[in-house]
């Protein structure tokens, strides 16, 4: 079984995170902790557009983009990506508007 470049990074960061949760879980003392400077509440990482757009379309078209984890961030993503929604939600809004022009004509 081959193993992508995309789980070699993804493997990382994972590993990465059990390390820093077992220092700071073990190795620290309570004070320390607390240190924002050392453990921020939010991590940020960059990402190339282009690269995630394929990879959100790649997701979309194989059915494994979860719809009911974190609906408002992946509305904010696709957003930000231009590309259109397509979940059950957005579809029966589409259906509805179609509707209603159609019985005000």
């Amino acid at each position: 079984m081959a193993i992508n470049k995309d789980n070699d990074r993804v493997s990382y960061l994972v590993q990465k995170a059990e390390i820093l949760a077992e220092i700071e879980l073990f190795y620290l003392l309570p004070n320390q902790r607390r240190w924002k400077s050392w453990f921020p509440e939010v991590m940020h990482y960059h990402a190339n557009v282009n690269k995630t757009r394929e990879k959100v379309k790649e997701l979309i078209s194989k059915g494994e983009l979860n719809i009911k984890e974190f609906p408002k961030l992946k509305e904010d993503l696709l957003i930000k990506l231009n590309l259109q929604p397509v979940d059950e939600v957005s579809l029966r809004r589409l259906l509805e508007e179609i509707q209603k022009m159609q019985s005000n004509q």
